[in-house]
C-alpha cells in the first residue's frame, strides 16, 4: 500500500467514528496538523506509536487496527541497521526530511513507545530562578544537539532542571521522554541493562544489552533523560556511542562532570542569582532567584517573613552559595528556628565543617548537611543514617523492620521519626516508598561507617532474604504476578544485599537470596545477572544446603542462556551435594535438570528416565510435580505419540490450575496445544493458546509469549488468514529479539508446521505484501501482539 491508502484509511475510520481531526488529536495526543497532515498524505510514514495512539483513540477493531498498521508504507531494505540515516534520508519531492518528520520504525523500539511515553516526573513544588536555563537548554536541544550534559556541583538543582527542560520538550519527541535515576546503580557495565529496563525491554540483561538498545532505538524519536551520571563515567564512551548509532535519539544527562565525548554539548548549571547582601524588603529580596527561593519555601512551612527577617534571609542565601539543596535544607529549620537564630547555627556550622581543599560550594553543602544533621535528635540521626544502607528507597514496613532487627530503633518508633525527617526536607515519600534525595542518601552512607555499618549491613541483608524468600514461594501460587511487581521494585536493594554480604564474606546469605531470586530472573529474562551472582556465590565455601541450592540457581541460569553444558554441570555438583544431606527437594529438581539436559540432547530415553525418577523425589501435587507432568508429556510429542502426551500433561496443568500457578499452567497449555495440533484438533488448539496468550501477558514473560503467537500464526494459516499469519509470526520474532534467548529450550515444537505456515503466506500475499505485514507484526509492542491474538 502506499502512504496516501494510510491516510485514505485514516480518514475513512474517522469518520466513521464520527469525530473531528481537531477531536481525534486530543483523543490520540498529538497535534490536529499531525492528523490533516497524515490524510492528505504530507506525512507518508508514521511512528509505530502514532499509529497505535490513533487506533486506541478511533476504537477500532483489532482487525482494523492490522489493516491500519498494515497500511504503512514499508522502509527501505535495512542493510547494517546500526548505520543507517548517515544523512537525512529524501522526502518525497527529493528535499531532505526534517528532523520533526516521522520516519518508518521497523521493529524499533517497540516496547519503549507503548510505556513510559510522556511519563516526565516533575517535582510539585515549583522550579524557581531556572526559566532562563530552560529557555537555554530547550533552544540547544532543538538547534540540534543529541547528547547535552547539565553540570554542577552537587545541590545545584541539576536533576530539576532536567525534569523541566524534559517536560518542555515532551511535545518534540514522538516515541516518548524517559527519564533514568541511575543513583542506585554501582556498576557503570550495568549502565545499558538499566536503561533497557527503564524502556520496558525484557530481556536486555544479557550481553548483548548494548546491540539490542541500538536494535530498538536506530529510528526512534525519543528523549533519554540520564540523571546522577557522575559515578559512572567509565560508561560515557558507550553513551555517546549509542547516541552516534541512534540517528534520532537524544539524550539529556545530568552529572556532576562532563562525559568527555564527541558530540557532546555541556551546559554548566550555575547557583542561583544572590540577593545583595544589604536587602531590607521582601520585595528585593525576591528579585533575585535564591532570595525568591528561600521566600518560597519559607511560606511552604508556614512562615511568613517580616521586613526584620530580610537580612537575615539574604545572608542565609550567601551563606548558602545560592545552593537550592542547602536552601531548601536549611529553610526547612524555621519551622524551629527564627531566621537570626538559623544564621547563627549555620554560621558555627560553615565555620566547623569542610576541609579546606574542597571547592567553596562544596564545602558549603558539606556544612549544610552536617548542619542539619546536627539538629536531629539522637533517634532522628540513627535513622537518617541507617537510610543510606537502601538503595533506590524503601516501604515503610522495611525501613522499621532493618531499624529493629539491627538494633537501632524499636519499629513502632519509626513511623514518627520519618515524619520529623520528612519535615527537615532529609527524605521524601514518593507512593508507599520512602526515599531521600541522591546527595542527601550519598551523605548518609557516608557516615554509616565501622562495625555499625556492617550490623545494619546485616540487618538489611536478612530482612531482604526473607521478602526474597516470601516471593520465592509467592511465585509458585495465585498471587504471583503481585510478587513479581513487588521485587522488581526492591530489585535494587536485593542485588545490594547480595552485593554486600559476598563482599563481607557472609557467603552462605548470598547464596539463599540468589536461590530465592531465581525465578524471578528467569520470568523477566535477566539470566545474566543471575547467573555471574550464582557463581560468585560459589567460590564461597558454603555449607550443603546452600551450596546444592546455588547451584541449582547457576543451573537454570545457564540452561536459559542456552549453554547446556554448563547447566547440566551444574545440575550434577546439585544432586552431588543434595544426596549427602538426603535432601529430596534439591533431588527432585536437580534430576528433573539432567533430564532437560538430556532432552535438548535428543536422548528421550535418558530424558523420561530422569523425569520419572525425579518424581519419586517430590510431593505429587507440587510446583515441580506439575512441570515433570508436562515434561514427559513432551518426550512423548517429541516420539510422535500425541494421544499418549495428552493425561500426562493435563495431569500438569490441574497441578498448576490447583495452586493458581501461571508459570506452569502456561507451559501445559503450551504443550497441550502442540498435542492438539498434532491431533488435527485445531479449535482447541486455539483454545490452549488464547489462555497461554492472557497468561504470559499476565506476567510479562516475553519469551513464554513468542512462542503462543508462533503457534497463533500456524493456526491462522489453517484457516487462510495469511496477513495474520505474516504479522504473528514478525510479532513472534520481534519478542525473541527482545529477550535476546529462547529461555523454554524445552519447548520443542514442530518446526515444519511453522515453516508450512510462513511459505503459505509469502505465495498467497507476494514478497512485498508479506514484508509490509511482516514489519507491521515486529513493531508491536508487547500489549498490541497480545490484542492482536485476540480476534
Amino acid at each position: 500500500m502506499t502512504g496516501a491508502d494510510f491516510g485514505e484509511l485514516l480518514r475513512s475510520y474517522r469518520e466513521q467514528a464520527g469525530l473531528t481531526q481537531q477531536e481525534l488529536a486530543e483523543r490520540a495526543g498529538v497535534t490536529p496538523h499531525a492528523i490533516s497532515s497524515l490524510e492528505r498524505g504530507a506525512r507518508t510514514r508514521p511512528y509505530p506509536h502514532t499509529v497505535r495512539a490513533l487506533a486506541d483513540a478511533l476504537a477500532i477493531s483489532a482487525g482494523d487496527r492490522a489493516a491500519l498498521i498494515a497500511a504503512v508504507p514499508r522502509r527501505n531494505p535495512s542493510g547494517d541497521r546500526r548505520r543507517q540515516h548517515a544523512e537525512p534520508a529524501p522526502g518525497p519531492g527529493g528535499e531532505a526530511v526534517r528532523a520533526s518528520d516521522e520516519q518508518p520504525t521497523r521493529g524499533s523500539h517497540r516496547q519503549a513507545v507503548g510505556g513510559p511515553r510522556g511519563r516526565v516526573i516533575v517535582p510539585a513544588t515549583g522550579l524557581v530562578g531556572r526559566d532562563g536555563d530552560v529557555a537555554a537548554v530547550r533552544g540547544v536541544v532543538r538547534a540540534g544537539a543529541r547528547l547535552v550534559t547539565l553540570t554542577g556541583p552537587g545541590g545545584v538543582g541539576k536533576t530539576r532542571l532536567a525534569a523541566a527542560v524534559a517536560d518542555e520538550l515532551a511535545p518534540d519527541f514522538p516515541d516518548g521522554v524517559v527519564q533514568v535515576s541511575l543513583a542506585p546503580l554501582a556498576d557503570a557495565s550495568a549502565l545499558m541493562v538499566t536503561v533497557g529496563r527503564a524502556l520496558g525491554l525484557a530481556g536486555v540483561d544479557s550481553p548483548r544489552a548494548f546491540d539490542l538498545l541500538v536494535e530498538q532505538l536506530s529510528d526512534a524519536r525519543l528523549l533519554l533523560v540520564l540523571d546522577n551520571f557522575e559515578h559512572l563515567l567509565s560508561a560515557a564512551a558507550q553513551t555517546g556511542e549509542l547516541v552516534a548509532l541512534c540517528k534520532q535519539l537524544t539524550v539529556l544527562v545530568s552529572s556532576r562532570s562532563p562525559l568527555r565525548v564527541r558530540g557532546e554539548h555541556e551546559y554548566v548549571v550555575e547557583p542561583l542569582d544572590l540577593p545583595p547582601r544589604g536587602s531590607t524588603t521582601v520585595d528585593q529580596l525576591r528579585a533575585y532567584p535564591a532570595g525568591a527561593l528561600a521566600l518560597d519555601r519559607a511560606l511552604a512551612v508556614g512562615q511568613r517573613p517580616a521586613s526584620d527577617d530580610v537580612p537575615a534571609y539574604a545572608e542565609l542565601c550567601h551563606r548558602l552559595a545560592g545552593l537550592p539543596l542547602a536552601i531548601e535544607l536549611a529553610v526547612a529549620q524555621l519551622r524551629l528556628l527564627s531566621p537570626k537564630a538559623l544564621l547563627e547555627r549555620l554560621d558555627t556550622a560553615s565555620r566547623a565543617v569542610g576541609a579546606r581543599d574542597l571547592p567553596e560550594r562544596q564545602r558549603t553543602m558539606r556544612a549544610t548537611l552536617d548542619w542539619s544533621y546536627r539538629l536531629l535528635g539522637p533517634d532522628q540521626q540513627r535513622l537518617f543514617t541507617l537510610m543510606g544502607a537502601f538503595r533506590g528507597g524503601a516501604t515503610l514496613e522495611t525501613v522499621e523492620a532493618v531499624a529493629e532487627d539491627g538494633g537501632e530503633i524499636a519499629s513502632g518508633n519509626v513511623l514518627g521519626i520519618l515524619q520529623e525527617l520528612a519535615e527537615h526536607s532529609l527524605i521524601r515519600v514518593r507512593g508507599d516508598r520512602l526515599e531521600m534525595l541522591e546527595p542527601v542518601a550519598q551523605y548518609a552512607r557516608s557516615l554509616l561507617v565501622g562495625d555499625r555499618a556492617a550490623r545494619i549491613g546485616r540487618a538489611h541483608a536478612r530482612i531482604y532474604e526473607d521478602l526474597a524468600k516470601q516471593a520465592a514461594a509467592g511465585y509458585e501460587r495465585d498471587d504471583q504476578v503481585v510478587w513479581l511487581e513487588r521485587i522488581e521494585e526492591e530489585e535494587a536493594n536485593i542485588l545490594v544485599a547480595v552485593e554486600r554480604s559476598l563482599d563481607v564474606g557472609d557467603g552462605p546469605i548470598a547464596a539463599r537470596i540468589t536461590w530465592y531470586m531465581w525465578l524471578f530472573w528467569w520470568m523477566r529474562g535477566q539470566f545474566t545477572i543471575g547467573r555471574r551472582l550464582a557463581e560468585s556465590c560459589l567460590e564461597n565455601e558454603l555449607p550443603a544446603w546452600e551450596r546444592s541450592r546455588v547451584n541449582l540457581a547457576a543451573a537454570t541460569m545457564a540452561y536459559a542462556a542456552g549453554d547446556h553444558t554448563a547447566a547440566a554441570t551444574y545440575w550434577a555438583e546439585a544432586d552431588l551435594a543434595a544426596m549427602e544431606q538426603n535432601d529430596r527437594e534439591v533431588r527432585s529438581k536437580a534430576i528433573a535438570g539432567t533430564g532437560l539436559a538430556a532432552l535438548a540432547n535428543g536422548d528421550l530415553e535418558t530424558a523420561e528416565d530422569r523425569f520419572r525418577v525425579s518424581l519419586t523425589f517430590v510431593h505429587s501435587s507440587t510446583w515441580m510435580a506439575s512441570l515433570v507432568h508436562v515434561w514427559l508429556g513432551t518426550v512423548q510429542l517429541l516420539r510422535g505419540a500425541p494421544a499418549v502426551a495428552v493425561p500426562e500433561i493435563e495431569r500438569g496443568l490441574e497441578l498448576a490450575r490447583g495452586r493458581g500457578d501461571r508459570l506452569a499452567t502456561y507451559v501445559a497449555l503450551y504443550n497441550l496445544s502442540q498435542a492438539a495440533l498434532a491431533l488435527g484438533d485445531y479449535p482447541l488448539a486455539r483454545r490452549r493458546v488464547d489462555e497461554g496468550i492472557a497468561l504470559s501477558r499476565e506476567t510479562r514473560d516475553l519469551a513464554n509469549l513468542a512462542y503462543f503467537v508462533e503457534t497463533l500464526a500456524v493456526i491462522e494459516s489453517k484457516e487462510g488468514n495469511h496477513v495474520r499469519v505474516a504479522m504473528l509470526l514478525g510479532a513472534a520474532a520481534g519478542l525473541r529479539e527482545t529477550v535476546g534467548a529462547d529461555v523454554y529450550a524445552y519447548y520443542l515444537p514442530d518446526e515444519s508446521l511453522r515453516d508450512s505456515a510462513l511459505r503459505a503466506a509469502r505465495t498467497a500475499l507476494g514478497e512485498a505484501a508479506y514484508a509490509e505485514a511482516d514489519a507491521a507484526g515486529r513493531s508491536l509492542d508487547p500489549t498490541a501482539v497480545a490484542e492482536l491474538g485476540k480476534e
